[in-house]
């Protein structure tokens, strides 16, 4: 038997399991890229790391590090603190909601105001 094939191979992350901070930072990150007119490819030269890492920071997928952050400012014509900075206004901007969220009505509730239908297994929409 060969023992390669016995090891199980590490797991790739899917978009489901991307951490909401990396996938805000790579939206800013991608915008920031975009108005200093460099392509991936140029960034990730001038920052000296590999092009598909700026594609995964890009896409949530890595989380940079403080000697990346420092690596990706030079480039961007940033400083490391201007770079920070920028992602900490774009995330309140992204945390601040449009429409309420829909929930769904406490059944206890419903039943209390009389609002229950009965037989309904489901509770409605707010």
């Amino acid at each position: 038997m060969n023992s390669t094939s016995d090891k199980a191979k590490p797991k790739k992350k899917v978009a489901s399991e991307r951490h909401p901070l990396s996938v805000a930072f790579g939206e800013y990150l991608k915008e920031v890229r975009i108005e200093s007119n460099k392509s991936q490819q140029e960034l990730a030269f001038d920052a000296a790391i590999d092009r598909t890492y700026v594609s995964l920071l890009e896409r949530g997928l890595a989380s940079p590090t403080l000697l990346l952050l420092m690596a990706l400012s030079k480039p961007l014509g940033l400083p490391t603190s201007e770079l920070v900075a920028g992602f900490e206004v774009h995330l309140s901007k992204q945390r601040t909601r449009k429409q309420p969220v829909k929930r769904r009505a406490n059944e206890a509730s419903l039943e209390a105001n009389g609002e229950r239908k009965q037989g309904s297994r489901r509770s409605p929409l707010r």
